[in-house]
Order: structure tokens, then sequence, then C-alpha cells
């Protein structure tokens, strides 16, 4: 993965004419330069040519962005400020080390059966101890202090069943079914970590879908993360690590496609995997190569590469009157320029699809940046909550599990009964049983 200094080139097409300021959703709250994308441009520069250290302020500032690429979006020039933030934050992780908290996490993520597995489901059974349910909502509130996690925090509830645990039962109940189906199609699902440990649903629906759609679907047990936290944060070693362990696992099947339900996940697997590990030698980029092309979030799988319009169409179910508006997801509509395919299953779906006013403005969840700046994450996400309010939506449809959470807890503060969908969930329930 490059370094901050093999930036320069792309460093040096910044002109400085503040277009991103409009845009840039960290920028919109605190108002301050070094929060624009601008500013951290300048501190990058100013990083490499040694004008400023790698001092706590500049880490602050570095560490101060969602990635949602608005400002890239709305650059002239197209710089890849993304790109350039998390690589300044690798820097800080190889001149700072990783803050302890974070290096106890992705320990626990390059060994996931090892630790965060059976972590997990003893927090699961324990939850109602820490957590109290509340009422009317998708979440718990903590019923005691507790470090990192706000009083009016609307927390995601653990699943009582970790997705892959649910695939590896019925696989055993199952052995030697690995036939394709009549249309021939062999799709890898790729669970991440959030449907795997807490929305397990999701995976289930979008496993439905692709099968009612006529294809055969593996979920490989050796998968893991997709290595977006630990990037996020600049861990570059376990990014890498963790590529490599999920190259392997779905190689060893014969894929048509790989899809997943997480429009982070699907960017990561797509296209960052390219940049994880172009320094692993040829054989690994060929390897690489082969396997990013097979990638497709799963939208996309469903409307241009399988085809579901005859499908939905055939199901006679009266048509729902319930309102649905979407919200895009920062890493599916301007990291994949997937923009249509969620809403044609919306509409094949039968519901009724009403455009909130800023659909793709950021949510604000940006990783960790929602635990480590909860408040600023939640600033953020205040526009976005009105913004779906206004619409007397019903159900306001995403194709990103964080944005899940995250969009729950902002109609949570915002007093909003909105009810918050993935959107295979509804094509799922309209295409029936399998």
């Amino acid at each position: 993965m490059k370094r901050l200094d093999g930036y320069r080139s792309d460093i040096s097409r910044c002109v400085r004419c503040g277009a991103c300021r409009s845009t840039c959703p960290t920028f919109g709250v605190i108002h301050r330069e070094a929060a624009s994308a601008r500013g951290k441009i300048s501190l990058a520069d100013a990083f490499i040519k040694g004008e400023v250290e790698l001092s706590d302020t500049f880490i602050k500032h570095i560490s101060e962005c969602v990635l949602c690429a608005a400002c890239q979006e709305s650059c002239p020039n197209d710089v890849p400020v993304p790109d350039i933030i998390m690589a300044a934050r690798a820097e800080a992780v190889r001149g700072r080390g990783l803050p302890l908290l974070a290096s106890v996490i992705m320990k626990g993520l390059r060994n996931p059966d090892n630790f965060i597995s059976g972590t997990l489901k003893i927090a699961s059974l324990v939850q109602g101890l820490v957590f109290k349910k509340v009422p009317g909502e998708s979440g718990l509130h903590r019923r005691f202090p507790l470090p990192l996690i706000q009083g009016e925090r609307l927390v995601p509830p653990l699943a009582r069943r970790f997705l892959l645990d649910i695939i590896e039962k019925e696989r055993k109940g199952h052995r030697g079914d690995n036939g394709r189906h009549k249309r021939g199609i062999k799709v890898g699902f790729f669970a991440g970590c959030i449907i795997n440990y807490i929305m397990p649903d999701i995976g289930i629906a979008s496993i439905k879908v692709l099968k009612k759609a006529g294809a055969t679907v593996i979920v490989p047990s050796g998968q893991t993360c997709c290595g977006m936290p630990a990037l996020g944060m600049g861990d570059v070693d376990d990014a890498r690590s963790l590529a490599l362990k999920n190259l392997e696992a779905f190689e060893e099947q014969d894929l048509d496609f790989i899809t997943t339900a997480c429009a982070t996940c699907s960017e990561v697997l797509k296209r960052r995997f390219r940049d994880i590990l172009e320094d692993e030698g040829p054989e690994i980029k060929r390897r690489v190569e082969v396997f990013c092309s097979k990638v497709r979030d799963i939208t996309e799988l469903l409307v241009n590469d399988i085809g579901l319009t005859s499908l939905v169409l055939d199901d006679q179910s009266p048509t729902s009157e319930k309102i649905v508006t979407y919200h895009d997801p920062c890493h599916l509509r301007r990291g994949q320029g997937i923009k249509d395919e969620p809403r044609e299953l919306i509409d094949l779906a039968g519901l009724k699809r009403k455009e909130m006013k800023h659909p793709c403005r950021c949510c604000g969840l940006g990783g960790s940046f929602n635990i480590t700046n909860y408040e600023f994450s939640m600033e953020i996400n205040r526009g976005k909550a009105l913004d779906i309010k206004n619409t007397g939506a019903d159900i306001v449809a995403t194709a990103c599990p964080g944005c899940i959470m995250q969009l729950r807890d902002g109609l949570h503060r915002v007093g909003a009964k909105t009810e918050v969908r993935h959107v295979v969930e509804l094509l799922a329930e309209k295409v029936g049983e399998g």
C-alpha cells in the first residue's frame, strides 16, 4: 500500500479552491479549516516536507474524518482525499503505534475464532444485565456508566446466534449438498462483522433471495473481517493479514461471484484489496485481480448479473402501502458508483418510494469515528435524521448495516419512529419462502 509520500503528485493537484468545504460533513459541524479536506491535505503536505511533526494535534486532525469521499466527489481535480488521509493515519501508527483499545480490537479480529467470537457469544448471553431494552426501538441503553458508551447511545443488541454459526449448523445437517442450481451460478457470500455478530437476519435474507433467484450460495467458514476497521485506523499490517485470510478462504471455492450485503465490505473487497496487497508480489497480485473481478455488492449482483424482475413480478401478492425512503451509503454511491440498483430493488419489493432531500448525505458513522467522537458523529447524523423524518416515510432503507445502526440511533434522538431496514430484507419479504 502506498506510503504518504507516494501521494505527492496527488497532493499537488489540490489548488486550495475550497470546493470541498461545502460538502465536508466534519467541516459542516465545527467550521475549522483543519476539519476540511483542504486543511487535511495541507497538513499531509506539510508532514511530507518535514514542516510539521507527528504530534497529538496532527493525529487529532487527520482522525476527524468519516472517509465519506464527498470531498473527492466535489473536487475539480479529483484529489483522492480519503486515500491520502488513510496514508497519513498509517504514518501515525508507524510512528506512535495503535492506541491500546484499537490494539485489543485488532488482536481479536486477527483471531476471531479464539477471541472475538467467544467473547461476543458470552456478551450476547449477559447483555441484558448491562443494557436495557428501549421500548419501541431496535436498540439498548446502558444500565450504568460504561467506557465509550454514552448514556443516550442506542446500542445495537448482539445476535443470540451468529450468522456463520447458523450456516455451519445448516452445513453439517446437509453434507454433500454442494450441487449447482438450475442457473449454474455459484455465489460466495461474505458476511462482514456487523451482519455476522449483530444483524444475521440480513445475511439470511440475502441468501434466501439469491437462492430464490436460482444461485448456489457458499458461505466460506474461514472468512473474517474485511479489514476496513484496521485500514481506517491506519493499521496496514493487520489489514493486509485479514485480506490474505479472506483471499484464501474464498479461493477454495469455484465461485462465479463474491457478494456481500455490506456497502463498506463490498468496496474493500472490490477495490481496496488491490491497494492493501499491491506489494505482495506478482502471484498474489494475480490472485487478487481474479478475486476482485468477481466481487459485487448484492444490490448490483441481483439487478445487473442475476436479474430479479421476472421473479418478483410473478409474485401476485398485494402491493404494500408503506412509504420507503432510501439512504445512499457513502461506500456504495461514491465508493462504487451504485445508485439506481438499490432503488430498483425497493420498487421490485412493491413499496412506494419517496426520495429524501439529501439521500447521499453522510450518516456520520465513519467506522471507529462514531466510537471515538460520538457526539461529533451524531451531530453529523442530525441533518440526515431530520431529512428522513421530514419525508414522513414509514421505512428508511439502505444497503449498509453500519448505516442502519447509525440511522436508528439518529432517528431515536430526533424522536422519529421510522423503521430502518436493509433493501434485501424488504425484497426477501416480497419473494416469499424459497
